[in-house]
């Protein structure tokens, strides 16, 4: 997968996170996460295969910070180093090897992504339509269809263990592809670092402004 789609991607996803109660669906985990959880940190493996099932890419892997509504860290280790910050207003994309800072806003147009779900204000339900799926391994699912068209992904699919911490993630795009994430070592509601969604651009970066 080349740095542009591994650009894209994370910042559409954003960030990852568990619920801290059990529910007894997968529905009613994705509602009560998206009602109690307001941080969480941990670590993410992200596999992206193809409409054959195969490898579309190399995996990535790297760890997650945010806190509700809008404020994240989205650091990717490996393969391709890179830190996206957000501080509720603005977004930072770092690509230390490319020595550049993409700068964006944080607008309403991700209402209908699975940053809305993942770090989002808690009113899935006006974005998503939502229903229970049958469980699978070890995991009850949920899947989330945008309720207005989304130029990337047709439909999301969230699994959460017994004790209702969300596991994994799957999404769908318009051309066969699906992107899975897995989380784990995930914490919730605990304080997080002053300053952990502060981003200073680094000395001599080029800085690309994007108005999309």
């Amino acid at each position: 997968m080349t740095r542009r789609m591994v650009n894209a991607l994370i910042f559409t996803i954003a960030a990852c996170s568990s619920a801290s109660v059990w529910a007894a669906s997968g529905k009613e985990a994705l509602l009560a996460f998206a009602d109690k959880t307001t941080t969480a940190q941990g670590e993410f493996v992200q596999k992206v295969t193809d409409k054959k099932g195969e490898s579309a890419g190399s995996d990535s892997a790297g760890r997650f910070v945010f806190e509700r509504p809008g404020k994240f860290v989205w650091e990717t280790k490996t393969p391709y180093p890179q830190t996206i910050v957000s501080d509720a207003k603005t977004v930072y994309v770092w690509d230390p090897d490319l020595n550049q800072v993409t700068v964006r806003k944080l607008t309403e147009a991700m209402s209908a992504t699975p940053a809305a779900i993942l770090f989002g204000k808690g009113d899935i339900e006006k974005s998503f339509r939502l229903k229970d799926m049958e469980s699978d391994g070890g995991l009850d699912w949920v899947a989330a269809e945008p309720l207005v068209e989304d130029f990337t992904y047709r439909r999301f699919e969230i699994g959460f263990d017994a004790k209702g911490v969300m596991a994994s993630m799957r999404l769908f795009d318009h051309f066969g592809q699906t992107v899975t994430l897995t989380f784990r070592d995930v914490k919730t509601n605990g304080k997080i670092e002053a300053g952990a969604f502060d981003f200073k651009i680094p000395s001599g970066a080029d800085v690309l402004q994007d108005t999309h």
